[in-house]
């Protein structure tokens, strides 16, 4: 039978600084912010930064003692029956600074203009926060392509954040961020990352808000301001239809010990799944899943009992078996739905 594999520490570059809470939330003795916020898991995705470190962003699992690239030591089967690849890429992602103002494209936009099947459509899951955190999603109603265009064209910053909603956000919360839509996430937020696996994020704004200018290549991958424009959707909401549309409510089923919250379910999107795994609660997948440990706990993955510390990843194949988290909590990732 297949073993699930712990996965080891993956920290990727950002043009923001951040993971002071995420090392915090791991156990290191002494967290401190950096220009690496992001820890990358289950990730069979090359990290596309500025500067290209081939290798970047692919995660490492332990085996037999040796850490080696995911990419060496999952076979096709690993992922299950009419897969042949993860479809799909984790993060853990804290943000000491507010991010830029951006976009993902759509599976479309993507095979237009990049010749790649993925968009981007992604999800946060708050783990913590500080100060006044919060998130900037969607357009205002009245936001048009022109208006929007002005925006940029004059890198009006302050414009285009006042066009965005923005949404204060706590432990718990799940918002769901479909490709086309923009979005900022501000300082404070330290959250759980799933999403399409691509690294393609269009740029509002050509320098960070920490003063870093960013290249054409960091703006729109080459397309042009254009096409960059068009990979907005011009969908104006009002707060409360915003509110409604973006954050997920869990859906909870009660077992014996525990509970089990749907989170993110094929129904909100096709692109992922997340459930939360809360006391004694017993799941049995039809494919590869990913587990990250949110607390303390014991897991039975089929007949491998796992003692997991807060913060540790999984990588359970396709073909391991029952899981039961035993005790503590533990969050469930999903591949995309077939």
């Amino acid at each position: 039978m297949k073993k699930p594999l712990r996965q080891t520490e993956n920290r990727v570059y950002r043009t923001y600084r951040g993971g002071r809470l995420l090392e915090r939330f791991v156990g290191k003795k002494a967290p401190a912010d950096s220009a690496q916020p992001e820890d990358w898991i289950s990730s069979f995705v090359q990290a596309k930064n500025k500067n290209f470190i081939p290798g970047e962003g692919i995660s490492k699992v332990i085996v037999d003692g040796r850490e080696l690239p995911i990419t060496k030591v999952v076979a096709a089967d690993d992922f299950g029956p009419g897969r042949s690849e993860s479809g799909v890429l984790i993060k853990y992602l804290d943000a000491a600074e507010r991010l830029g103002v951006q976009v993902h494209p759509t599976p479309a936009f993507s095979k237009k203009h990049f010749g790649t099947a993925y968009g981007k459509t992604e999800c946060w899951h708050i783990l913590e926060t500080e100060g006044d955190a919060a998130v900037y999603i969607g357009f205002k109603e009245g936001i048009t392509r022109e208006k929007w265009r002005d925006l940029f064209d004059r890198q009006d910053v302050t414009g285009m954040l006042n066009a965005l909603h923005r949404f204060a956000v706590k432990p718990g919360d799940t918002v769901l961020v479909r490709a086309g839509t923009p979005h900022a996430i501000d300082a404070g937020c330290f959250l759980l990352e799933i999403q399409e696996p691509s690294d393609y994020t269009m740029n509002a704004e050509k320098v960070t808000p920490a003063g870093v200018e960013r290249t054409p290549q960091q703006i729109h991958y080459g397309v042009g301001e254009e096409a960059m424009l068009d990979c907005y959707v011009y969908e104006g909401l009002s707060e409360g239809v915003a509110r409604a549309k973006f954050f997920l409510r869990p859906r909870v089923e009660k077992t014996e010990n525990g509970e089990l919250h749907t989170l993110v379910s094929y129904e909100d999107t096709s692109c992922f799944g997340l459930k939360k795994a809360v006391g004694e609660v017993r799941i049995t997948p039809d494919c590869f899943v990913t587990l990250i440990m949110t607390k303390d706990g014991t897991i039975t993955v089929g007949d491998t009992v796992l003692t997991s510390k807060k913060g540790e990843k999984w990588f359970v194949p396709h073909g391991c078996g029952s899981i039961t988290v035993e005790s503590g909590e533990a969050i469930v990732c999903y591949p995309p739905k077939i």
